[in-house]
């Protein structure tokens, strides 16, 4: 797989090669998918394991010892031992009796039993700060007096920066903010010491907990969202595409909305300036319509840059129609009037002496009103008459239900024979009367023999679209809106 920008430091180091063009498309990524992932990448690495199990009190190397905190316990004192050297203690309290807390020094420690989580919430700070905020359940017990379930989270601020057409993602910082602890009492069993007990605990937690999670989770959960970010910000082409002459995807912004992360692409394609219409100068863009719901990303070309791409991807191809066709016979007999009048008896032998002609020198354009995508084919029919210089040319534009598709990471449109319709351009003079027959022979034969080659030829000409990991546009839905053409990936 080919990664484009990758190995390029700047955008300024983009290939400058003549000839090449240049569009503005849209990849957003729902934040609800990117919550999605976060959440199943730390469920998959098991991010709160090392929490669970841990005893508080202090065993050697162990997280930290919570106990360092409390009342007359002097810091580091139960780091000197597996557990509380309650000798020391016992001559720390001697001459002022704290009966409560000398029963919850004796009768052991304070232990983490479980944790679970995180829950994942994120907050759009601005366009380049995301917080994420992972909320974690502990389950902690003071043996023999009382079980607790805790509730504390973990913010992690998460700032993008823009290199050229490289994303870098920053940490500001990983950590639990001070505030009250959501405690929740599970079993008392020691009513008369419980009130006592809970209070201690609680002020000691308030101090000791942030930091206990604050130093197991942070690194490891930094890592991961460095790992997830940094994969969804790089697009590459598809596998089968290998030329750096060919299509290729930079980012060169990326920003934090209300609904997703929203990247602003450009499309390099080898197409030379003569290839595309000329546009006006200050086009205004439509508002790009609202992330639909469910999905998990999409992809939004502008409908001029569709059209402009569909140009540069577009090459005709004139076929000839066989002359023994019964339309194609009907329409050279309409075509060759005035033939059959300077040459009446050549013209009785046409079908073996003229040959016609389906051409269409340019694109097609995809037309969208409302949530309804149509296309238009301009072209032509060209009768060439016996004398091989002497040609009857008849102008026409086909319009079509534009039916589009995502397949093997390409994007494909397709005219739909079944909702073809036609309008006849300029044609000879003197052939007014048949112009509904001239429409319904060439709507027949249109269909029967130009449509099937046509669409044969679109699908050669598919646009390759990015792969972004953990997303994928090979059956992506292609939902027309105002202004755009969007490539929308439903959730799973």
């Amino acid at each position: 797989m080919l990664l484009f920008w990758g190995s390029l430091l700047c955008w300024g180091l983009l290939p400058q090669a003549q000839g090449e063009a240049r569009h503005q498309i849209l990849l957003r990524i729902s934040k609800d998918q990117l919550k999605t992932d976060i959440s199943d990448l730390f469920s998959e690495h098991h991010i709160l394991d090392r929490v669970a199990g841990i005893p508080v009190t202090g065993a050697t190397g162990e997280g930290v010892t919570i106990l360092d905190h409390l009342p007359f316990v002097r810091e580091g004192l139960s780091k000197k031992s597996s557990g509380l050297d309650l000798s020391l203690v016992g001559d720390l309290l001697s001459g002022k009796r704290l009966p409560l807390l000398e029963k919850l020094l004796q009768v052991g420690g304070l232990v983490i039993e479980d944790a679970v989580g995180p829950e994942i919430t994120l907050q759009i700070l601005s366009d380049s700060l995301l917080q994420v905020t992972l909320r974690t359940k502990l389950y902690l017990s003071l043996q023999q007096i009382l079980r607790l379930k805790v509730i504390k989270n973990i913010r992690i601020g998460i700032r993008l920066e823009q290199m050229g057409n490289k994303t870098k993602v920053a940490f500001e910082e990983c950590h639990t903010p001070p505030g009250y602890l959501s405690i929740k009492v599970l079993e008392q069993m020691d009513p008369l010491l419980a009130n006592g007990a809970l209070e201690l605990v609680t002020s000691t937690l308030d101090k000791a907990l942030p930091f206990l999670l604050q130093k197991i989770v942070c690194p490891l959960a930094t890592t991961l969202l460095n790992s997830l970010l940094e994969d969804l910000l790089h697009l590459t082409l598809p596998p089968t595409i290998s030329s750096p002459e060919d299509f290729q995807y930079y980012v060169t912004t990326t920003e934090f909305t209300e609904e997703a992360i929203l990247m602003k692409v450009q499309l390099v394609t080898p197409c030379s300036p003569g290839q595309r219409p000329r546009r006006p100068d200050h086009l205004t863009p439509q508002p790009l319509p609202k992330l639909a719901q469910g999905s998990m990303a999409d992809l939004a070309f502008g409908l001029e840059v569709y059209n402009d791409i569909l140009s540069c991807l577009y090459t005709s191809k004139e076929i000839h129609v066989d002359p023994q066709d019964s339309k194609a016979a009907d329409l050279i007999a309409l075509l060759s009037l005035r033939e059959l009048e300077r040459e009446p008896k050549t013209s009785k032998q046409s079908g073996g002496s003229v040959r016609l002609t389906i051409s269409t020198p340019d694109p097609p354009t995809v037309h969208i009103d409302g949530h309804t995508a149509t296309v238009t084919q301009p072209g032509s029919l060209v009768l060439l008459g016996t004398s091989n210089t002497s040609s009857v040319s008849l102008s026409w534009n086909l319009l079509s239900k534009a039916v589009f598709s995502s397949r093997n990471q390409e994007l494909k449109l397709q005219f739909t024979p079944s909702s073809t319709t036609v309008t006849l351009g300029p044609y000879p003079a003197g052939l007014a009367k048949q112009e509904k027959r001239m429409e319904a022979f060439l709507l027949e034969l249109l269909n029967r023999v130009f449509l099937p080659h046509h669409n044969e030829l679109l699908r050669e000409q598919d646009l390759p679209l990015p792969n972004v990991k953990g997303i994928s546009f090979d059956q992506a839905q292609v939902e027309p809106s105002k202004g755009y053409v969007l490539l929308t990936v439903p959730d799973e």
